[in-house]
């Protein structure tokens, strides 16, 4: 008889919208892992979340979700992401399975260090989030890249600002645009680190009053061609800063990871 596989243990860091989409969707079957800790900056927030999702648990530290799950997915903010990846890596010696790490808020990767990674190291993936086309211009690299340029239109309210007319609040590079709007521009960033980094990214920011959805244009040129990549997302109803389909694409990733067929 053959022997069923245990699934894989998750850990969600941030009971936000996203945290909360990825969690119902263990609950309602659609990724096959149990829901074992979830961290929020607002314990009750999270004990509420396992309670609607695993039927209970005590809301965990940081170090229970580094130590006793195999997957962890974080959607807190970037400013989380260096402490999360330093903790798992000190707590992920003589591990196994490997663990991985699920990570949302993109931007935090700038200050984490990815040199003289360990074979223990656990492995960091970052979703194509709410831009899409990550894995051509990630294709488009490996023949040379001359450009690559991001324009992100939003309601002004994604933006918390209160304008009339299509106003440009940022032109720069991603380096700069996710320091000064963190939760806004994290697809700036993992376009970076699959095209040709965060100071060579062009940004452009646009608060636009007559739209409804946050729009994202993206442009690469490089020897093997261009690419050229619109999406149009619908944003969270609870939190307008976020698209659906950053939620969808961690959900994406989970699943892929589970799967014995990969995509992408």
């Amino acid at each position: 008889m053959q022997q069923q596989t245990a699934r894989l243990s998750l850990g969600i860091l941030g009971a936000g919208c996203i945290g909360t989409a990825i969690a119902r969707a263990v609950a309602d079957g659609r990724l096959d892992y149990e829901l074992r800790h979830v961290v929020d900056s607002d314990p009750q927030r999270a004990r509420e979340l396992l309670a609607e999702c695993a039927g209970g648990g005590e809301a965990a530290e940081l170090d229970q979700l580094c130590s006793e799950c195999d997957v962890l997915v974080e959607c807190a903010h970037p400013s989380a992401v260096p402490e999360l990846i330093s903790r798992a890596r000190e707590l992920a010696t003589g591990r196994s399975p490997q663990q991985h790490i699920v990570v949302l808020s993109v931007g935090g990767l700038l200050d984490v260090s990815f040199e003289d990674r360990p074979a223990s190291e656990p492995a960091v993936h970052v979703p194509s989030g709410a831009l899409g086309g990550l894995d051509a211009v990630l294709a488009l690299r490996q023949a040379g890249l001359d450009s690559v340029e991001l324009t992100s239109r939003k309601p002004p309210a994604g933006l918390g600002l209160e304008v009339t007319e299509e106003t440009v609040v940022f032109e720069g590079t991603a380096a700069e645009v996710i320091r000064l709007y963190p939760k806004n521009t994290n697809v700036a960033v993992a376009l970076s680190l699959a095209g040709i980094g965060p100071e060579r990214t062009r940004m452009r920011l646009i608060a636009d009053p007559a739209i409804d959805r946050n729009i994202h244009q993206l442009v690469a040129r490089g020897a093997a061609g261009e690419v050229e990549f619109t999406s149009r997302n619908v944003p969270f109803p609870e939190n307008p800063k976020t698209s659906y389909l950053a939620a969808l694409s961690a959900i994406a990733v989970l699943g892929n990871l589970g799967s014995g067929l990969r995509i992408g």
